[in-house]
């Protein structure tokens, strides 16, 4: 009896194993038994759908991006400034908490059913944020918001293993690259312009048509069975399993390792969060939630060490030999300290410009062009580099995470003056150039470097380490900022102004003019100091990228007859 390696009806639900077992043997898949490719028609369609997974994948990146220059007049509308920090990572944390758990599923129940239940789910509760009537509603219908962005984002970039083959990936990586780039450029001018108290709901309530529009186009173009479409039920004899299939398929999923992460992930940047803020650092509820959190992690991995035997049903949300793959770690720690500096300076510069320079947030949203527009033109070169197949994809991580360490580590040097300097778009398009095409080149690897079988979870792992590093920089850049301005205005400010001032900085354009330019010139020293703790994280980067050296080193262009190994 054959089957294939992950369960008997993988094939069915789109699991991507290149292998089956048969008399206990492992043996590869026939050439009728593999994945189909897309062509034609559902290609193309598709590939609007990856425009709808394009405008999918748009949608969630702008989720980030819009509210980097519409949140500071959301939180001051709501008058909770001192929340702030939620606004953006209640939505990154279930967006880290989900990714891989989507990517997951998606081998159990389907590409389909997932990539449309997770745009169900954003689609709803965007339409939830856009009618909250207070924060406490907008952080909870964020938080869920994020769950669906996270398998919009994971499933957009699965969906390229299914679509077409491998010598095509840099093309199709080059895509998606100036896709999410474009959300990237375009989130902060359209939440600038919406960040008006009567208009900053239609940054959550775009999301509701588009968003229907894509489900339409992806339910008509996506095959069911998708990759697996042309062997249901022709060339693999599936039985139909004896019991509920929801049931069988539910034993499947790693339902324990799903709960350990989203949970760790929780209350680590919860405690990055609250500490020293909502709590003392040195509080019973400060060092509690941290440990806890570090307890979790460790239980996780433990776990997921243990459900990786092939003795047991479930599939590991992320199987232990990732952690012997040594070129693997190197691609998604890469992520994780890529994602760090990226998301701190897409929603830190526009609030510096806007709180010490006085610009309005359409203008902050055009002085982060540099940042954004200069992001997706490195995502293009990089692909466009490594796709010629004359450099090997470590060497241009490299060149690109040196230059997003130079141009942060040059924002360090912003002066606390009112007019910004024209070199701070050149140290802004320096860093932008930098992340951009380190991050672009992350995403080749995947198909290069794990097993067939690992695909979705590598897909959904990679992204979740990238997001995962968002929401611990900005939970750290938002307690740094908080306790910097609390250790520095206290002698400056009464405890009502200081209390009023981190719910609304609206309050700063009320205080003496002499007072008030001390609070501003205390906002630059804590952007500086956001900006010295960036270009470590970028540092970092740089150095971990040496884990994916090999000799050879890894290519992600196949080689031709007559060119050299």
């Amino acid at each position: 009896m054959e089957v294939l390696r992950q369960g008997p009806h993988a094939a069915f639900y789109g699991d991507e194993s290149n292998e089956k077992v048969v008399s206990g043997k492992v043996l590869p898949l026939k050439k009728e038994e593999e994945l189909h490719f897309l062509h034609g028609w559902r290609l193309h369609l598709t590939t609007l759908g990856q425009v709808h997974l394009l405008i999918e994948l748009y949608l969630v990146n702008l989720e980030v991006t819009i509210v980097s220059t519409s949140s500071l007049a959301i939180a001051n509308d709501f008058h909770s400034y001192n929340r702030l920090g939620w606004i953006l990572t209640g939505y990154l944390i279930t967006y880290t908490g989900f990714i891989i758990i989507w990517a997951k599923s998606s081998d159990i129940f389907g590409r389909k059913t997932c990539i449309l239940a997770s745009l169900a789910l954003f689609v709803v509760f965007s339409g939830g944020c856009g009618a909250a009537q207070n924060i406490n509603q907008l952080i909870i219908c964020r938080v869920f918001q994020g769950v669906g962005a996270a398998g919009g984002f994971a499933l957009a970039l699965l969906f390229i293993h299914g679509m077409v083959p491998k010598e095509k990936y840099p093309l199709f990586g080059a895509i998606m690259a100036a896709d999410m780039a474009l959300a990237n450029l375009s989130g902060p001018l359209i939440g600038g312009a919406l960040s008006k108290p009567s208009n900053w709901r239609w940054v959550f309530l775009l999301n509701v048509p588009a968003g229907v529009v894509a489900l339409i186009i992806l339910f008509i173009a996506i095959p069911t069975g998708f990759p697996y479409h042309q062997n249901i039920p022709k060339t693999l004899e599936i039985k139909k399993p004896s019991g509920n299939v929801f049931a069988t398929s539910m034993k499947r999923l790693d339902i324990l390792g799903a709960g350990l992460l989203l949970s760790a992930s929780l209350l680590l940047t919860t405690g990055l969060l609250e500490g020293g803020t909502s709590w003392a650092w040195s509080s019973a509820g400060s060092i509690s939630i941290l440990t806890i959190s570090g307890v979790l992690w460790i239980a996780f991995f433990w776990w997921e060490r243990i459900v990786t035997s092939d003795k047991w049903t479930q599939e590991p949300v992320f199987p232990w030999r990732f952690l012997h793959n040594r070129a693997w770690m190197g691609v998604l720690l890469s992520g994780l300290f890529n994602g760090i500096p990226f998301y701190i300076l897409v929603i830190c510069i526009p609030q510096r410009f806007e709180t010490v320079n006085g610009e309005s947030p359409v203008q902050t949203g055009i002085k982060l062009l540099p940042f954004t527009l200069v992001a997706a033109i490195g995502s293009i070169i990089a692909n466009g580099v490594v796709g010629s197949g004359r450099v090997a994809p470590i060497y241009a991580m490299m060149f690109f995470s040196a230059l997003s360490t130079i141009g942060t580590g040059l924002l360090t040097t912003i002066p606390a003056s009112e007019n910004i300097t024209k070199a701070t778009y050149g140290y802004e398009a320096l860093a932008g150039l930098g992340l951009g095409g380190t991050w672009g080149l992350a995403i080749l690897f995947h198909g290069h470097v794990v097993e067939q079988r690992d695909i979705a979870t590598a897909s959904g792992a990679l992204i979740e380490f990238r997001i995962l590093g968002g929401a611990l920089g900005l939970a750290i850049m938002t307690a740094t900022m908080e306790n910097y301005l609390k250790s520095h205005l206290g002698s400056v400010l009464s405890p009502v102004q200081l209390n009023t001032l981190l719910k609304t900085t609206a309050i700063i354009d009320q205080l003496p003019p002499d007072i008030g330019e001390i609070v501003i010139g205390v906002f630059a020293d804590g952007y500086r100091l956001q900006m010295r703790i960036t270009t470590g994280f970028s540092a970092i980067q740089f150095l971990v990228i040496g884990l994916i050296w090999k000799n050879p080193q890894i290519s992600v262009v196949e080689k031709t007859k007559g060119e050299s190994e």
